[in-house]
């Protein structure tokens, strides 16, 4: 059983506007190439076997809307669900190299649009960006939380340092003594 996080706080996220925009390049230059297959199709057959799988993946995801899978704004929402719509419509169709291209692609948007999350435990602190990672007490000399930046000076010189959200009464003198008890255990 794994133990459960002394502390956890998420990083204040950037701005995603170029991820987003990214995604939406690619997005539009699928539809481009879909609407061209449509246009040169010469029978109503096979237009409806090109857009059956990207409209049904549409109406299934409107349909599930209201379930709360992940933490993202509608707008990226929009973006993962058009992106793996496409995905499947090319698998479905044969067409194989852009439908694994697409599910890279989403994938990738996924994992940078997603809060990153970093928990203190008392062996071990991780942080679970992609991939997650796990440092131990002994690979760090200082650990501080100072307004809403926190500072991970590692024992090779290198550090991390980030603006986090906190509560607005989140008091980080019993987070700066709990690191420095384990700091100073190790040593």
């Amino acid at each position: 059983m794994k133990d459960k996080a002394l502390f956890t706080f998420t990083l204040q996220s950037g701005s995603k506007q170029l991820v987003k925009g990214i995604q939406l390049l690619l997005l539009l230059i699928n539809a481009i190439f879909l609407i061209y297959l449509m246009l040169v199709a010469d029978q109503l057959e096979k237009i409806a076997l090109l857009t059956f799988p990207f409209f049904s993946l549409l109406v299934i995801s409107y349909a599930l809307k209201n379930r709360k899978l992940t933490p993202i704004d509608p707008r990226s929402k929009l973006l993962l669900v058009l992106g793996l719509s496409f995905a499947i419509n090319w698998l479905a169709n044969f067409y194989w190299l852009p439908g694994i291209g697409m599910i890279g692609v989403t994938f990738l948007f996924v994992q940078a649009i997603r809060p990153i999350t970093i928990y203190f435990y008392t062996d071990y602190i991780q942080i679970n960006s992609f991939p997650t990672r796990s440092y131990t007490w002994k690979e760090l000399d200082q650990v501080i939380l100072r307004d809403q930046i926190l500072t991970l000076n590692f024992a090779n010189n290198r550090f991390i340092q980030h603006p986090i959200l906190v509560e607005r009464d989140f008091n980080p003198n019993p987070f700066n003594q709990f690191c420095l008890r384990h700091l100073e255990q190790i040593k």
